[in-house]
């Protein structure tokens, strides 16, 4: 019985080191925001992908027809956004959300077309 005890306790703990850090940069914050070319056409099927700072995982959401984009379930912090897009050169923005239930106002990125 003791044995089946410590396998449960070892299994427990392995799990929830393998569900910590991804846990760590979920939250309630909320991002949103429109992306567009240089001539102000939304573009859709945009990667958009976020890290924050000093943790593991990403959050990643596309842009809709609109040009639309949301990213929610977020933590407090420093935030750093890529907006990819194949044909655009990727364009990086930081966010700070100061607080668990932060919403900042809609951010609108512009990309342009890569240079060959």
């Amino acid at each position: 019985m003791k044995r089946c005890w410590a396998a449960l306790i070892v299994l427990t703990c392995l799990l929830g080191a393998t569900v910590a850090p991804a846990a760590q940069f979920r939250g309630l914050g909320r991002v949103t925001g429109t992306v567009t070319d240089e001539s102000g056409a939304p573009l859709k099927d945009v990667s958009i992908h976020a890290t924050l700072a000093g943790h593991d995982g990403v959050l990643e959401e596309k842009s809709d027809g609109k040009g639309w984009w949301a990213l929610s379930s977020m933590a407090r912090g420093e935030w750093h956004l890529v907006f990819h897009a194949p044909g655009y050169a990727p364009v990086a923005a930081k966010v700070l959300l100061e607080a668990e239930l932060a919403h900042i106002n809609p951010i609108a990125v512009v990309l342009k077309k890569a240079s060959k």
